[in-house]
């Protein structure tokens, strides 16, 4: 409309305006309609491109990245922890069953090979999981973000936040529950047998919402065999036992055997690497080697995930493996127990 306008224009001027004249202002209006109509264009695109992206919902994204102070924590902690246990002479213990791991995915076929007759060797495929952010991972996250040092031995709650009464048996936070959703659909596509949980609150909590899929199809245990560091931390002490068995009545809480009140944590007494790593080794050896499902899921935690992979299980050079869970984090595992001769 606007070009017919200025063409009828034209028209009324043509008596007094030579031709040239007339071709120019014709074509320099044809590039000024023609550069507007593909602004019009262009400002649709974006608009549309905009609304596309608000129309998205947030948990529609995967969340299986993590804040840049996570990753630097988990980083700084596969170096320190692995000093600890080195200097603890955790790394250099001598067990009687040979515990092998190689990631599922480096393996050719996902099935697994038959142990043999005289069960020297048994193989299963474990999936091990670390709790999403619990309110103990927020509170630390935030010291740090301060620039604060956490000094976890330290007693002094201003040093060690994981030690204010706050925070017992610390639950999931909205983060942490998001972050067990963002795994559901992976752990969909496993097929466990049986489905093994620490019996504080944060592991339960992930196991329901990433594991959910597997919840009327296989039994649920807890164990606390894959509790994290007992003593000193109150984020790791556990709450009353009938107060849980009420919270998660579908586990099975015949393995905790710590009474109503948590008789295994210390408040003055934090378990050392070594108690821990055979406190590790007992519950693979005797629990999940001696069961008779060959594909298990156990959600726990990151200092006794962190302990497993590098003072028991010889995992090799792979510092996939061997470094530091985050939080939510699955590692698929072949195991393989043999006993040495």
């Amino acid at each position: 409309l606007y070009l017919f306008a200025c063409l009828a224009s034209i028209e009324t001027a043509l008596p007094t305006i030579t031709p040239l004249i007339i071709v120019f202002y014709f074509i320099s209006l044809c590039m000024f309609g023609v550069i507007f109509f593909l602004l019009q264009i262009d400002l649709s695109c974006c608009l549309s491109e905009s609304n596309m992206v608000t129309n998205v919902p947030q948990n529609a994204v995967k969340l299986k990245k993590w804040s840049d102070t996570a990753i630097k924590a988990a980083s700084h902690l596969t170096v320190t922890q692995r000093q600890k246990i080195v200097e603890a002479g955790a790394i250099d213990l001598d067990w009687p069953i040979h515990i092998k791991a190689t990631r599922v995915n480096d393996v050719e076929s996902s099935s697994l090979p038959n142990s043999d007759d005289t069960q020297e060797v048994i193989v299963k495929n474990i999936h091990f999981q670390r709790h999403g952010q619990g309110y103990h991972n927020l509170l630390g996250n935030m010291y740090r973000e301060l620039g604060n040092q956490i000094d976890m031995e330290s007693k002094d709650p201003q040093k060690n936040p994981f030690i204010r009464p706050e925070i017992v048996d610390s639950p999931l936070t909205e983060l942490g529950r998001e972050e067990s959703a963002a795994w559901r659909e992976d752990a969909s596509k496993l097929n466990p047998e049986l489905v093994v949980v620490s019996p504080m609150c944060r592991a339960v909590q992930t196991a329901m919402i990433a594991f959910v899929d597997h919840r009327d199809r296989v039994p649920w245990v807890a164990h606390e065999g894959c509790r994290e560091d007992l003593g000193v931390l109150v984020c790791n002490k556990r709450r009353c036992l009938s107060e849980i068995k009420n919270e998660f009545p579908f586990l099975d809480f015949s393995f905790v055997e710590s009474g109503e009140e948590d008789s295994l944590w210390d408040p003055d007494d934090k378990e050392c690497p070594v108690e821990k790593a055979k406190r590790v080794y007992a519950f693979l050896t005797d629990f999940i080697m001696k069961r008779s499902e060959r594909e298990i899921a156990v959600i726990g935690h990151s200092g006794w995930l962190f302990n497993m992979c590098n003072a028991v299980i010889d995992c090799g050079d792979d510092e996939n493996l061997k470094s530091w869970f985050l939080t939510s984090e699955i590692k698929s595992m072949r195991i393989t127990f043999s006993k040495k001769k």
